[in-house]
């Protein structure tokens, strides 16, 4: 887990954090209770009990599986569809999430 993300998408409550909560059965309070704790212990997921692991589950660990928009939009993903690990914190920072190829594919595009 990559605490920087974690860090950066509670501070800004993402949309993406904000959708999670949504399809789940929690609260955005919650979600971000639940990830300061983390923040505070590591990243250590171990530590979760109860209805934290719930919380976890459901509303933090997706922002780390966020699907690629693709070169052209939904389901133009030129990779697996999800945007990779390497890539994720800058997909945040600058709120457009293309993994590393639709990325090249679409820099080469604007270049050509």
């Amino acid at each position: 887990m990559d605490l920087e993300i974690l860090e950066f998408v509670i501070q800004n409550e993402h949309r993406h954090l904000a959708e999670a909560v949504a399809q789940s059965r929690s609260n955005l309070d919650a979600a971000i209770g639940v990830a300061k704790f983390l923040l505070g212990h590591g990243g250590d997921i171990s530590q979760l009990k109860g209805g934290q692991i719930y919380v976890y589950e459901h509303c933090i660990k997706p922002i780390f599986s966020v699907p690629c928009e693709g070169v052209f939009g939904e389901d133009t993903c030129t990779g697996n569809g999800f945007v990779d690990e390497e890539s994720l914190m800058g997909c945040y920072i600058e709120d457009d999430f293309q993994c590393q190829f639709c990325q090249h594919d679409a820099s080469r595009m604007t270049r050509d």
